[in-house]
């Protein structure tokens, strides 16, 4: 069920990037079409298109981040390395906050679905829970390869928070990743504490025909 929920999220991302951001497209181009041949209209008239193309602007872009969201094309046509290095550096681009990526080379193979989905869904939302609630300074990300699988951890230097108070650990989004790592089998451990920052640790074990091939 989760496969099929990730192929449909593919699809829907295609979908927003290569039809509605098109079709918005053109709407601009029309739009503006209007505008340049529009002299004998009312100024407010005028005012009025000049917003709808600012608008239209902001929609592309949104559509556009919204597909790479759901599934950014890299994670198809080139694996997940790429997709997690372009995740990084959007990350740095939107927060400000330096995040250095580490990444065994034993893994340079692509990684078969659904690990590359949910190792790719770890560190975004690993990387959206730093953003939102860390106030970090310094993140830094490593994919590892271990004998029966891959850890990843993402660690950053920022605000921490005391793991044992209940309902805390839920609050920042962690029931999300340790659903993910649990549907392959997989666990997650979360290390923190105020001022310290916070670290999470993830293992996800490989199925035998990919071990074969990266060991």
């Amino acid at each position: 069920a989760n496969a099929i929920r990730e192929e449909e999220k593919a699809r829907l991302a295609r979908e927003l990037h290569d039809e509605l951001a098109q079709s918005l497209s053109a709407l601009k181009m029309d739009t503006l079409w209007v505008r340049e041949h529009a002299s004998q209209l009312p100024q407010a008239v005028s005012a009025r298109l000049a917003g709808m193309v600012e608008m239209i602007d902001h929609t592309i872009s949104a559509t556009r981040r919204m597909a790479a969201d759901l599934r950014p094309m890299l994670l198809d046509d080139l694996g997940l390395i790429p997709a997690i290095e372009w995740l990084v550096n959007s990350f740095t681009q939107r927060s400000g906050v330096a995040c250095q990526l580490s990444v065994d080379d034993r893994l340079a193979l692509q990684i078969q679905e659904p690990h590359a989905t949910a190792v790719f869904r770890i560190v975004q939302e690993s990387l959206a829970n730093v953003a939102k609630h860390a106030a970090a300074s310094q993140v830094r990300v490593c994919l590892d390869k271990v004998p029966d699988g891959v850890t990843l951890r993402v660690q950053d230097n920022g605000c921490g928070f005391v793991t044992l108070v209940p309902r805390k650990p839920q609050s920042l989004g962690l029931i999300g990743l340790r659903e993910r790592a649990q549907l392959l089998g997989g666990s997650i451990a979360i290390h923190s504490e105020p001022g310290q920052g916070t670290c999470v640790e993830v293992y996800i074990p490989l199925a035998q025909t990919l071990q074969g091939a990266l060991e």
